[in-house]
C-alpha cells in the first residue's frame, strides 16, 4: 500500500525534509547543534572514462568524489556563540594571523578533522527518533562565511559553513543508530559497492 492510503496504527510518515538535526562536535560540545537552519545531503558523483572505438563511445566507471555539504546556521549566543566558536575552530586548525616574526605553523589535515570532530546529519521522525543518519568521515571547514548586516533587515544573523570530507556513510532506522551496530555499517570505502545493514535484511542505498 502507498503512504498516502495506509494510515494505521503501524504505518509511518514519509521522510520530510523539515525533520533533522545537526552534531557539530566543535561548536557545541558534543551536543546536537539544534539551531541548524538548513542542511545539503551528501552526495557522490561517479567519474567517468570514454573509450572510443569506430562509431561507438563507450563508457567505463572510475573514482567516487563526495561533493561538499553546505550547513546554514542561526548564531544564537547562548549557550554558545557559533561565530566566536568558529573564529576559533580556524585558529585550532592552525591558521595564525600573520605577525612581525616569521611563523612556520601552518594548517593540517590532521588539525582541521581533529578541531572539527565527527559531523552526523540525522533524519528524524515524527517521534524524534533517529531513522537515517549520515557520517562525514575526516571532514574539515573549507568554507567559514559569517554572514552580513544590513540596517534595513530584522532576521535573525546565519553563519554558512562548507565541509568538505572524504567519505560519507550512512546507517538506516532507529535500531542501526546504536554504537554498537555502527560498526555493521558497510560505507564505500570498503571492497562492497553498497551499503548494507547486517543486523538485517534492508539494503540502505
Amino acid at each position: 500500500m502507498p503512504f498516502w492510503s495506509a494510515v494505521n496504527g503501524t504505518s509511518h510518515d514519509p521522510k520530510r525534509q523539515s525533520r533533522f538535526k545537526v552534531s557539530i562536535p566543535a561548536l557545541n560540545n558534543k551536543e546536537t547543534v539544534w539551531y541548524a537552519k538548513s542542511c545539503t545531503k551528501p552526495a557522490a558523483e561517479v567519474k567517468t572514462a570514454q573509450h572510443r572505438f569506430l562509431n561507438h563511445t563507450f563508457n567505463y566507471p572510475g573514482s567516487v568524489t563526495w561533493n561538499d555539504v553546505d550547513i546554514e546556521l542561526v548564531d544564537p549566543t547562548d549557550p554558545v556563540d557559533a561565530a566566536a566558536s568558529l573564529a576559533q575552530l580556524l585558529a585550532f586548525m592552525g591558521y595564525q594571523i600573520p605577525s612581525g616574526e616569521s611563523n612556520l605553523i601552518n594548517i593540517s589535515k590532521r588539525k582541521a578533522t581533529t578541531a572539527l570532530g565527527t559531523i552526523t546529519i540525522s533524519q528524524i521522525d515524527d517521534q524524534g527518533q533517529p531513522i537515517e543518519q549520515w557520517t562525514l568521515n575526516q571532514a574539515f571547514v573549507k568554507k567559514f562565511d559569517w554572514g552580513s548586516y544590513k540596517y534595513d533587515s530584522d532576521d535573525l544573523n546565519t553563519l554558512k559553513l562548507t565541509v568538505t570530507y572524504d567519505w560519507a556513510s550512512c546507517i538506516k532506522e532507529a535500531k542501526s543508530l546504536d554504537p554498537a551496530n555502527q560498526s555493521n555499517a558497510v560505507s564505500v570505502n570498503d571492497s562492497k559497492s553498497y551499503w548494507k545493514d547486517t543486523s538485517s535484511d534492508d539494503t540502505l542505498i
